[in-house]
């Protein structure tokens, strides 16, 4: 693969590049199955695409249950066998059914959940502000193992085969094993990790509080590129093909190549973005915190359209085949048409509303000051 790239590549030799990629399908997939996963994860896949190639009917939509607890939820939900897991600020994981909406089980933490657990076979692995990660067993919640760090965790993990992978407000970027908890290797920056790490090739793409966009090879922590944007960096990559899409706290989008961190394209939106995107083929989708929701054109980042909003929307949006689903911190979830931007269906709830919103069997889960299935 480094064969392939020059040192100062012209613009043609870039472009040839990018087609034998695509006609030698040496990089990942770009089928469906990019989108289906064994584990239920953040973003609905371990790419952090926020997609899910299904198209739905926009008058269904309606709140059909809610499950309420004391405090609010900045835990996205996931799936896995009809059991919804995320955690809460009241300081608990919890397990839920999807179909009675009743409780299964709770876990208590010693502060905040905020990170999104990710499922993997019968075990459960998520951390806390407490400062541990943990990993319970997914069935009755009871503790299998856990992991002290130095400071609160708010970015959710990654599996890939015997590791996790995890960032934390310490600064360091962590790999454990999985089964036991023990470290593997540790990367140390100089702020803190927020963002949650992507998967592509074999390697790990991750964004820092100090500016930097990281890629990681995932068996020994070496650092195959890293790229110093504008800004800090809050939002998870989104990777589709062979490109990441991301944005900083300075208002600009971009997309990079995610083999050698080089930037395709990059637009300023003039407001900070804390939204992780939604990407498909031809759509990148995410919110800012004064400009509204964005909706530009994969291939050159020009805009498809732009809705403004009365409110910051630092919720990752959830992407299907013909809607974008997403939250704002006026406590409003809004559904809007991909091909037009137009809200074809808004719901107002109490809190601020920062979550992902997750597909799964033809529902969708949000979190905000309960947990919510609005499909």
């Amino acid at each position: 693969m480094q064969q392939l790239i020059q040192n100062n590549p012209t613009e043609n030799s870039i472009k040839k590049l990018e087609q034998l990629l695509e006609i030698s399908n040496s990089l990942v997939s770009l089928s469906k199955e990019q989108f289906i996963e064994n584990s239920a994860t953040f973003r609905n896949n371990l790419y952090r695409t926020g997609y899910v190639p299904v198209f739905i009917d926009f008058n269904r939509f309606g709140l059909k249950n809610s499950f309420y607890y004391l405090s609010s939820i900045r835990s996205s939900p996931v799936v896995k066998e009809d059991t919804i897991f995320f955690g809460s600020n009241s300081h608990y994981i919890h397990a839920v059914n999807i179909h009675s909406f009743q409780e299964i089980w709770r876990f208590r933490c010693k502060k905040e959940v905020m990170s999104t657990p990710i499922i993997d076979s019968d075990f459960l692995y998520v951390g806390s502000f407490d400062t541990y990660f943990y990993s319970l067993y997914s069935k009755n919640g009871i503790l299998r193992w856990k992991y002290k760090t130095e400071d609160w965790i708010y970015s959710s993990p990654l599996i890939y085969n015997d590791k996790i992978i995890f960032g934390g407000m310490d600064g360091n970027l962590y790999c454990l094993n999985k089964l036991y908890g023990k470290p593997l290797w540790k990367i140390q920056t100089t702020h803190w990790i927020v963002s949650s790490p992507a998967f592509f090739e074999n390697t790990i793409i991750i964004g820092t509080r100090d500016k930097r966009l990281l890629s990681v090879d995932i068996e020994n922590g070496t650092i195959n590129w890293q790229i110093h944007l504008a800004a800090a960096i809050h939002a998870s990559p989104a990777i589709y093909k062979y490109n990441l899409y991301i944005g900083d706290l300075d208002g600009n989008f971009y997309c990079i190549r995610a083999y050698d961190g080089s930037i395709k394209w990059k637009k300023q939106v003039r407001s900070a973005i804390f939204s992780s995107a939604a990407v498909s083929e031809k759509f990148v989708a995410f919110g800012t915190k004064k400009t509204g929701i964005f909706c530009l054109d994969t291939t050159n980042g020009k805009e498809i359209w732009h809705k403004k909003i009365d409110s910051a929307s630092h919720a990752s949006p959830l992407m299907l085949q013909n809607a974008i689903i997403t939250g704002t911190d006026k406590g409003d979830i809004i559904v809007i048409n991909l091909y037009n931007g137009e809200i074809v269906w808004l719901h107002k709830t109490e809190d601020v509303i920062r979550t992902s919103p997750y597909y799964y069997n033809d529902m969708i889960l949000i979190n905000g000051s309960s947990l919510m299935k609005i499909y």
